[in-house]
């Protein structure tokens, strides 16, 4: 064999060798999408969507069609991934929704179906030189006119018709847009110019007039709902804009914040109406110390986040004193990440009068707004934030990130689009009526408190969470069973254990067994009581320190990292430790409750 023959074998082994590489590393990430992680099916898009939107695009030939063929496949793809037999071939399998969606679009007339060039459609027996092609206003009430003639002389009428409806809305939605959005738009969709003319024109790039018609686009579908819903557009100008408004947004207690966001926000949020409150007491009404829950696929971090969202923030407010209105739903056509805790939501649209008003309303008032936010700085992928402020002229949000002290802003189409939709603000203080008239001390109320967090931690412990997702590929285990379902992670042979989770289980694991034990060394009891409860406090520091050694040999960190067989028998090990004092703690509770501590004297 010639040198030349052997450097190109040597060259296709190499890219053989590679081209398998990247089939098991795709196999790899599609079985882990098929357990419910939404990272794994994210890294396999990032790879592949440029893939797809080429095919999208040479099968329709229109850029503006192949980003709707592509966004409609990728919908598909993450609701039917199951489906997904030989999970070595995800990538044919893309293309074939591509393909099915694509298929289904030119089906329904290409690109000209419902966007048809005007000058085709007023081409067949009309007289152009009527027409002012460089004037919008003659241009649709000429196309008005003719869509109803056309609707004479068609097999299908009715789309006629509709067209004429369209024609005639088109003015009430064009005010949404800029005056450069306008005529790029009028350039384009009136004037059929290609994007390289308008371009030349503007003396801009072809990509920014993509970027500008793609804007456009977004824009009056938006108006439409807003129309269709007989909704007030939106004023443009200084008319109707208020000015900034930003709170300030004071810390409730010493660094580091609080891992579970949840508390930490609403920490935030009582301390900037004035109201501080201990961030252990916090952990422990709201029942996060004692909560532990797991996948029963894997070591996922989706078990952190799958509660009863509404239910737990009403009954934490109630605790302290407040009423609470929620604003809350899942948007419509989108993949829903955390589907477990958000699948009860109601099916909302991506409209500015939904969302918007609810965040000015309690802003104004001075009240921050919780805020479930999926757009979170990495190594998190969607936490709990607290809105403190808005910018109708910059037409963003402030709010908090875990990873920026700083804070961060958002857009308002950020905020619009989110795919999970939770906000939540104090609507105003409880009267303490009830206390007033039975003459409670606030001792009894802080022991009546204690006493139902003891329970639910003895509860919770046993029996689980009630909470459970009505989808039935999602399941997971809690309370201390929670430590055998991990355990079992770690050490079957036919299970990889997530890297990502891992960290991020142990650590908020770790700072919630913390917390549990800094919340029962201050609960106010006495005598056998509070030894007790002192001995619970510290089997609680104690699982707390077991699991803080486990976040120390897999900390929280993005990274594509296999756990190996060795590190995870430690890490089981470790659990197995942190179980055993936490079951320790347990009896303690369980002594505390039996021996009716709880009566008159014991407990001041």
């Amino acid at each position: 064999m010639t040198f030349k023959a052997e450097n190109s074998a040597r060259e296709a082994s190499k890219a053989g060798s590679i081209g398998m590489m990247s089939i098991d590393r795709d196999q790899s990430l599609v079985e882990r999408a098929q357990q419910g992680d939404t990272e794994a099916f994210g890294e396999l898009i990032e790879q592949h969507r440029d893939k797809a939107r080429g095919l999208a695009e040479r099968l329709t030939r229109d850029p503006h069609m192949a980003d709707d063929v592509v966004q409609d496949a990728l919908i598909r793809a993450f609701m039917h991934m199951g489906t997904l037999v030989d999970t070595s071939r995800f990538l044919p399998w893309l293309y074939r929704i591509v393909r099915n969606q694509a298929n289904l679009r030119l089906r329904r007339g290409g690109p000209h179906r419902n966007e048809r060039p005007f000058v085709s459609i007023t081409s067949q027996g009309t007289n152009g030189s009527q027409v002012d092609w460089d004037d919008l206003d003659s241009i649709l009430h000429h196309l008005a006119r003719t869509a109803t003639n056309a609707a004479m002389r068609e097999q299908d009428p009715a789309e006629h018709l509709l067209r004429k409806e369209i024609y005639e809305t088109i003015h009430t939605l064009l005010h949404c847009l800029s005056c450069k959005e306008r005529d790029i738009f009028e350039a384009y969709f009136f004037r059929q110019l290609s994007p390289d003319e308008i371009a030349e024109m503007y003396r801009m790039t072809t990509g920014s007039i993509y970027t500008y018609i793609h804007r456009s686009r977004q824009k009056l579908r938006k108006e439409h709902i807003r129309v269709s819903l007989g909704l007030l557009p939106k004023k443009k100008g200084g008319d109707g804009l208020s000015k900034p408004n930003i709170l300030e947004l004071r810390s409730w207690q010493a660094e580091p914040l609080v891992m579970s966001t949840f508390v930490n926000s609403i920490g935030q949020m009582l301390a900037s109406v004035g109201d501080r409150w201990d961030a252990a007491e916090l952990m422990g009404l709201s029942t996060f110390a004692f909560r532990m829950k797991i996948s029963d696929k894997t070591t996922f971090t989706d078990g952190i986040y799958v509660f009863d969202w509404r239910a737990m923030l009403q009954e934490l407010m109630r605790e302290i004193g407040y009423e609470v209105s929620i604003l809350c739903g899942q948007l419509a056509n989108s993949p829903t990440p955390l589907l477990g805790a958000v699948e009860r939501f109601p099916v909302v649209l991506p409209i500015e009068e939904a969302v918007l008003p609810f965040i000015r309303r309690h802003i104004d008032a001075e009240k921050p707004v919780l805020y479930f936010d999926t757009l979170v700085t990495r190594p998190f992928v969607h936490e709990w934030s607290v809105i403190y402020g808005y910018d109708d002229l910059e037409r963003v949000v402030h709010l908090t990130d875990p990873m920026r002290p700083e804070g961060k802003t958002l857009s308002y189409d950020d905020v619009i689009n989110n795919p999970i939709r939770f906000l939540a603000s104090f609507s105003s203080k409880l009267e303490q009526k009830a206390v007033e008239t039975s003459r409670l001390t606030r001792e009894t109320v802080a022991r009546e408190q204690a006493q139902r967090t003891i329970q639910f931690a003895i509860d919770y412990a046993k029996y689980g969470c009630e909470y459970q997702p009505r989808t039935s590929y999602l399941s997971y285990t809690s309370g201390m069973a929670g430590y055998d379902r991990w355990i079992g992670h770690l050490r079957s042979p036919h299970i990889a254990p997530n890297r990502y989770g891992m960290g991020q289980l142990s650590a908020v694991c770790a700072e919630a067994k913390r917390y549990a034990g800094y919340y029962l060394r201050d609960v106010p009891l006495e005598g056998e009581a509070k030894r007790l409860a002192m001995l619970a406090s510290e089997a609680y520091e104690q699982a707390a320190n077991a699991m803080t050694e486990l976040s120390l040999l897999v900390p929280f960190i993005r990274t594509s990292e296999i756990l190996s067989p060795d590190i995870r028998e430690v890490c089981a090990l470790q659990l197995e430790k942190a179980k055993a004092f936490e079951s320790a703690a347990l009896d303690y509770l369980e002594k505390i409750i039996a021996e009716k501590a709880w009566e008159e004297g014991s407990i001041q």
